[in-house]
């Protein structure tokens, strides 16, 4: 599983010539990271073609912008066309993605390009010559983007150079991270009470980007909010490894820890005289001292979505 050192999402672009990997950099392109991750989660880029292949001059392959069909290509309708970031002082250079635009500087809509050679000609110069904006690198898939630029490529209206053989992305998505550092919300090397706390603070908030930052590193599956999807993953990761089996937690005895059990530990919460002769707290008390609390959501929290 491949991961952002700095906790960057990475979005993954499965093409029928191998898998790319892509980390993005929201803290130098947030509103292009934005306007590509909302692509991304929209299924947008599914089925789309690499239609451009340049191998003369500079080397790049564009896709994002057409799909075929039917013997024809059709371009999706897109969302309104972003401001060109590319002041930020990413370089173009090879392995990095940027956004592909027409003659307006602030065209950028869906359309993205790869490089596959160091093309600094297209960095900002100065305010007559703006260049296009790189807002990501690719960090495994290196030698798919090699094979895809090799392709053989033809003419076939509208197109100078597209791919032949076509070449497209099956399916793009963003890949979960995996690593405990991406949960650790208030940065002190430790999940706990603390970074739930932060968490809960921003359960159900919407409008989560890069730009303003506004749910503070708590949409973790950068789905635009602060929901379930961004607790499970949370929880997985709580206090690391206590040393429980995860049948410890499944109170359903469904061979999974998941919000089922959780419904009913909380439906117990503080309760206490919990004894196996009345079975008061429904099996909700994990650590068998007598009351369900703040120890026995660390047990649940630790073994969370775990199956025996």
């Amino acid at each position: 599983m491949f991961a952002s050192a700095q906790n960057n999402p990475v979005v993954v672009l499965e093409t029928n010539r191998g898998n790319i990997f892509i980390e993005l950099f929201p803290a130098d392109a947030p509103i292009t990271v934005d306007n590509f991750l909302a692509y991304v989660r929209d299924g947008f880029y599914d089925y789309l073609l690499f239609h451009r292949v340049v191998q003369s001059g500079y080397f790049i392959i564009q896709g994002g912008g057409y799909y075929f069909y039917n013997n024809n290509f059709y371009e999706p309708y897109t969302e309104p066309p972003i401001v060109n970031e590319s002041y930020n002082g990413l370089s173009n250079l090879r392995g990095t993605i940027a956004m592909a635009r027409g003659e307006d500087s602030n065209s950028a809509t869906s359309q993205f390009f790869i490089n596959n050679a160091d093309n600094i000609m297209f960095d900002r110069q100065d305010v007559n010559n703006v260049g296009y904006c790189v807002f990501g690198n690719v960090i495994d898939g290196l030698d798919v983007v090699d094979v895809i630029a090799a392709s053989p490529t033809t003419y076939y209206y509208p197109f100078e150079n597209i791919p032949n053989p076509l070449i497209g992305i099956l399916s793009a998505y963003v890949l979960p991270c995996t690593i405990s550092y991406c949960y650790d919300l208030n940065a002190d090397g430790k999940v706990n009470f603390e970074d739930f706390a932060l968490l809960a603070s921003h359960w159900a908030d919407e409008d989560c980007n890069s730009a303003n930052n506004f749910c503070r590193g708590a949409d973790f599956d950068y789905s635009g909010s602060v929901t379930a999807g961004d607790l499970s993953p949370f929880l997985e990761h709580w206090l690391g490894q206590l040393g429980f089996e995860p049948a410890a937690s499944d109170i359903t005895d469904d061979g999974i820890v998941n919000f089922k059990d959780a419904a009913i530990f909380f439906a117990h919460w503080l309760d206490s005289a919990c004894t196996p002769a009345n079975n008061f707290c429904d099996k909700a008390d994990l650590n068998h001292d007598s009351s369900v609390n703040f120890a026995d959501f660390a047990l649940l929290a630790n073994n969370w979505l775990s199956s025996q």
